[in-house]
């Protein structure tokens, strides 16, 4: 009688004596044992894990370029939690600017300067270098935002004219005054919002003889760095630059048109992303990275960047794990929102110097994450890094702190 023969009740109890590295090896020595590992160990232990986690189908799967067996989830997963990563950069600019991205299965989008440039996603690289297509319109001026449903991106510049961008035609229309800065943009269905430096407003989308034109339905005194729709849009949350009574954080109500004011008790949200109806997450001026709950209207639970910088922006992965940007060094933050008032890992991406000006610290202005990925965009270069690799080095900051105490 051979191993395999064995039925999977007593391969299990078998199983149940190794070591996580003896698994890997016995996937590797028959496809048989593989696949007993995989649909019976691997598959209830990566439901929950940080950034490969699957239960209940997160967003993250959504945006994962290549579907990834249950054994590559636990590999991965240890290598962002360890900091196992190969690193690449991408379009190193000379001219610093703050760019924004959007990832998706098969496609990342990125601004830079007056344009929107998209990138095919490969099966050998993170990106292919060449963009696919690249969307503008007459006007040149600087890209603040844009967000991405479905096949429509809605963009906004800096100057306060905003385009619609569908079935490869752009329309675009002066929204604001042209002495504002416009500072961010969200849409939900035919209800577009804008905010500039002075005011937040609210638009309603029509379309009559094959023309697309945006009216005016809501204007409000507010700035807001970061503006997010929920579920179904009926409501808008927004994050001011600044707040005199230190509450940042607003809900508007898109049919009654009232204002709340939410008790999270911060001066600044820079970002802002909604993990259900109930919950918000948002990076603050104030060093902090924050969960709030409509429900009980408080903060549930803070954390404190370790070195005091401010969070920038910050991407969530559908289950529990939250990735923040910071101001300084092109640093990000893993977070596990089960786990209060810690870290879970710190990455840094590598500096090049070739100039006096690249000395300087970055801020991470927007990142993007996949199961395999993470896409830092930083004042001058895209970094990647790759965690679905085994030879790489190690950089674990999760004890920095007690070596540092050593020392």
């Amino acid at each position: 009688m051979e191993f395999t023969d064995l039925n999977i009740d007593c391969l299990l109890r078998i199983f149940s004596f190794c070591s996580e590295s003896d698994l890997f090896n016995l996937c590797r020595a028959h496809s048989f044992l593989r696949n007993v590992i995989e649909m019976h160990i691997f598959q209830l232990h990566s439901l929950d894990l940080l950034m490969c986690g699957h239960r209940n189908f997160p967003k993250i799967i959504d945006r994962t370029h290549i579907c990834m067996s249950f054994e590559d989830r636990v590999k991965v997963a240890a290598n962002w939690l360890s900091g196992r990563y190969k690193e690449q950069q991408y379009f190193r600019r000379s001219k610093m600017f703050a760019t924004k991205l959007v990832l998706e299965r098969d496609w990342l989008y990125l601004t830079f300067g007056g344009y929107l440039s998209q990138h095919r996603r490969l099966k050998i690289e993170p990106l292919q270098r060449r963009y696919f297509c690249e969307i503008t319109t007459g006007n040149k001026a600087d890209l603040a935002d844009f967000v991405k449903r479905k096949d429509t991106i809605f963009a906004g510049r800096v100057t306060g004219n905003c385009f619609i961008y569908e079935e490869d035609y752009a329309t675009e229309q002066q929204l604001h005054n042209p002495n504002e800065y416009l500072r961010c943009v969200n849409f939900f269905d035919g209800v577009y919002a804008t905010s500039t430096d002075n005011c937040c407003r609210l638009w309603q989308r029509t379309e009559e003889f094959g023309l697309l034109h945006l009216d005016q339905i809501m204007e409000f005194n507010e700035s807001f760095k970061a503006l997010q729709f929920n579920t179904d849009g009926k409501k808008l949350y927004g994050g001011m630059y600044t707040s005199a009574n230190r509450r940042a954080l607003r809900e508007i109500d898109i049919e009654s048109e009232f204002q709340r004011i939410l008790n999270s008790k911060t001066i600044s949200v820079y970002d802002l992303k909604l993990k259900d109806d109930n919950i918000i997450f948002t990076a603050n001026f104030d060093t902090s990275f924050r969960l709030y709950d409509r429900r009980t209207d408080k903060d549930e639970c803070v954390w404190e960047d370790p070195f005091d910088s401010s969070f920038y922006c910050l991407d969530y992965d559908g289950l529990y794990a939250v990735l923040c940007g910071t101001k300084y060094h092109s640093r990000v933050n893993l977070y596990d929102i089960r786990v209060p008032n810690k870290y879970m890992q710190l990455y840094f991406p590598r500096v090049e110097p070739r100039r006096r000006d690249d000395l300087k610290s970055s801020p991470v202005y927007s990142l993007a994450c996949d199961s395999r990925y993470l896409f830092i965009a930083t004042d001058r270069t895209l970094h990647v890094l790759d965690f679905k690799v085994s030879c790489a080095a190690i950089k674990d900051y999760r004890n920095i702190f007690q070596e540092m105490y050593r020392i």
